[in-house]
């Protein structure tokens, strides 16, 4: 059995990327719009839109359970690395087995939070642990200040328990560093 396949379909997908094409560049009103040098990605959200509370481990139970991407159910580096891979944000670099808290790299480290960032502390700063403390920032304040997702950090928000969700506000100076990845 034969089948005709038709000849059109490669002009009209160019045609289609032509006009595109032709629309990004000029616009609607088929002049050009001026730029100020090459076309950069938009910046990042003043906050994100993960919701902590689809972390899929927050019900856990057991004595210390693995997460299947090399941490502990409900620690503040497995809540963390669930964040990065569901934020929605371009990633380079994958969170995943990359130890204790204190030991964590991301592709960049900067003292100047960002959306999506990991906010990292190192071991005995600020109250954390032997092994440190990340967190994930969910927004950056106009008043100098991070919102921030995380697990095992006792609170007010989760009434002093561990290996909850924590919900806070922090200075940006309190982190140690803060990750990208």
């Amino acid at each position: 059995m034969h089948r005709r396949t038709s000849k059109k379909w490669p002009r009209v997908v160019a045609a289609g990327v032509t006009a595109t094409a032709f629309l990004v560049l000029f616009g609607s009103t088929g002049h050009a719009t001026p730029t100020a040098g090459p076309v950069s990605s938009a910046p990042a959200p003043a906050t994100t839109a993960l919701d902590p509370t689809a972390y899929r481990w927050k019900n856990a139970h057991g004595t210390r359970e693995l997460d299947g991407h090399g941490y502990f159910k409900r620690s503040c580096v497995s809540f963390a690395a669930w964040a990065i891979r569901a934020d929605g944000h371009p990633h380079t670099e994958s969170p995943d087995f990359l130890g204790d808290a204190g030991h964590w790299r991301g592709a960049a480290t900067s003292s100047v939070p960002h959306v999506g960032d990991i906010a990292q502390w190192d071991p005995g700063v600020h109250g954390t642990g032997r092994r440190g403390h990340v967190a994930y920032v969910a927004a950056v304040r106009d008043d100098g200040r991070v919102t921030l997702y995380e697990y095992n950090y006792r609170s007010e928000f989760n009434d002093q328990r561990p290996d909850v969700l924590s919900v806070r506000a922090a200075a940006a100076s309190d982190a140690s560093r803060y990750l990208r990845f």
